[in-house]
């Protein structure tokens, strides 16, 4: 008999979320390095939304989520949020301005069909933003050595260098990044800093040329 295999972020769903409440210095930091790339207009989407966190504060009423718990809660948050996995996006071609997807390359199956995906559905000269916790900062070590997690026991980390040549391969280019939580707890809301080579959580900004 097949069994269909539940998303290891639906048991969590409220946890998760709750954590954006007990960690908002931590979110508020993460939250301005993605302001630092976000355009002042346009239609845009999340991929990965979540519960909403990320789209309710930066006014981005649409999301991808494949987590159904998790959509819920974005729903609330009124995200207009379709179930489906972003290895195949369920839009047209040249949907959207601009994409941003935070901290969704560890979990997601094939990273470089998400971005030729995102790629796709963007307009020429729009803007794709990857928030990620790089494999080399201190807060992805320590998800890393979380092996008894379901959610990270099998998480892949990716470096910055790893991400940008993902990209690339999706025909991206004009990349720009900037930085932050250069504390592993940061005890008030970090101001981002342009490049890469301090803080553990890096925004890169990623433009359809071609």
């Amino acid at each position: 008999m097949n069994t269909i295999k539940r998303n290891p972020f639906d048991p969590i769903a409220k946890e998760y979320d709750q954590w954006f409440d007990d960690n908002k210095n931590t979110f508020f930091s993460e939250l301005a390095a993605m302001k630092y790339f976000l355009p002042k207009q346009g239609k845009g989407i999340e991929i990965g939304v979540g519960t909403g966190r990320f789209a309710s504060e930066l006014g981005i009423s649409s999301g991808i989520e494949p987590s159904e718990s998790m959509a819920m809660l974005a729903i609330q948050r009124g995200i207009k949020v379709v179930i489906s996995k972003a290895e195949k996006l369920p839009y047209e071609n040249e949907s959207f301005d601009f994409v941003i997807m935070v901290a969704v390359d560890p979990f997601v199956q094939d990273i470089e069909k998400v971005y030729r995906e995102i790629f796709r559905i963007l307009n020429p000269k729009g803007k794709l933003i990857v928030g990620t916790l790089h494999k080399e900062g201190a807060v992805a070590q320590k998800y890393m050595g979380m092996n008894e997690s379901e959610v990270y026991k099998s998480a892949n980390f990716h470096t910055v260098a790893e991400t940008i040549q993902q990209l690339t391969l999706a025909d991206f280019s004009d990349f720009k990044t900037c930085q932050t939580l250069f504390s592993i707890s940061p005890t008030e809301i970090e101001t981002p800093k342009s490049g890469h080579d301090k803080g553990s959580f890096i925004a890169i900004e990623a433009i359809k040329t071609k």
